[in-house]
């Protein structure tokens, strides 16, 4: 759009300027004779002979002064019209396209404020509501091995009725990281639990009793930490 009005500004600069000073002006020099007219210099060489004068032609007058008016007239009313088509279809349309995507974000930034700040406090309050039934899984639960796997993946259960779904990139560890993290549950407590996890779910060897009390100290560690995290926004802290 730029390129074209500056063209077309510079057709009209020119056009107008050629129509002020004349064409006198724009073309300088008396250019070819016509076949067997003769030349200015031809004429003033024959006539020298005769000993008669020959007048130079004298340049002609430029345009009259209307005509210049005339023309700076079209010159600012083209200029003019081509601003206000820039101004139409190039400025305006630019600025409103500017102020959309502006909204549009400041729309995508309300939207996303909320699930940056909930999500940790709804899942704690998830985890605490399913404490005391996770920690029974664990102590009663068949075999050390069985109620250790049963434990680790109840945090997946908890974080997904609370509304936090896992990504398609991460596995069943990875996500359960995650929730634990989000949580700020204490990280020496997960660390313990999640290699006891690992240890029940690809060892081949059993696990005693030890393990399961083990994993027991560990996860009420997770729930006394949650419970200071959730306790701020619900006033509660761990199950009894």
């Amino acid at each position: 759009m730029a390129s074209v009005v500056v063209t077309a500004l510079l057709v009209v600069v020119l056009a107008a300027w050629a129509a002020s000073i004349g064409p006198s002006g724009v073309l300088r020099g008396e250019g070819p004779s016509p076949a067997g007219t003769p030349t200015l210099t031809q004429s003033a060489s024959a006539s020298a002979g005769q000993g008669t004068t020959v007048d130079t032609p004298a340049e002609p007058r430029g345009a009259p002064p209307w005509v210049r008016a005339f023309a700076l007239l079209v010159d600012l009313a083209v200029v003019g019209g081509l601003v206000l088509l820039a101004a139409r279809y190039g400025v305006v349309p630019a600025v409103r396209s500017a102020r959309r995507r502006r909204a549009r974000r400041r729309r995508t930034t309300e939207h996303l404020e909320f699930p940056v700040l909930e999500p940790p406090a709804a899942v704690a309050r998830e985890m605490l509501a399913d404490a005391s039934t996770q920690r029974r899984l664990l102590a009663e639960g068949g075999t050390p091995r069985n109620a250790v796997v049963e434990c680790w993946h109840r945090f997946e259960t908890q974080a997904a009725a609370a509304g936090l779904a896992r990504g398609a990139w991460e596995t069943s560890s990875e996500y359960t990281m995650r929730v634990l993290d989000l949580v700020d549950a204490h990280q020496p407590a997960v660390t313990r639990l999640g290699e006891l996890y690992r240890e029940a779910r690809f060892s081949e060897h059993e696990l005693t009793e030890a393990h399961r009390q083990d994993a027991l100290d560990a996860l009420d560690t997770i729930h006394r930490t949650i419970g200071l995290t959730a306790g701020a926004d619900t006033g509660t802290g761990v199950p009894g």
